[in-house]
């Protein structure tokens, strides 16, 4: 049980990627010593958080 269930991260998104592009992935969550999976969710949040600050400018993207 969560202290804070707004923590609980039970939301699925698919992502399908050719094997090139998974093997990228692999070897750069070796280097960061992470998982795939954390590694992508990290890379997701921070261009989220990026294009969110633009638009907030009145940037387009």
């Amino acid at each position: 049980m969560y202290a804070e269930p707004t923590h609980l991260r039970n939301k699925v998104i698919k992502v399908r990627l050719n094997e090139d592009e998974r093997d990228l992935v692999d070897a750069l969550a070796r280097i960061n010593k992470t998982q795939p999976a954390v590694l992508l969710r990290d890379l997701v949040l921070e261009r989220l958080e990026a294009l969110e600050k633009r638009t907030a400018h009145g940037i387009a993207a």
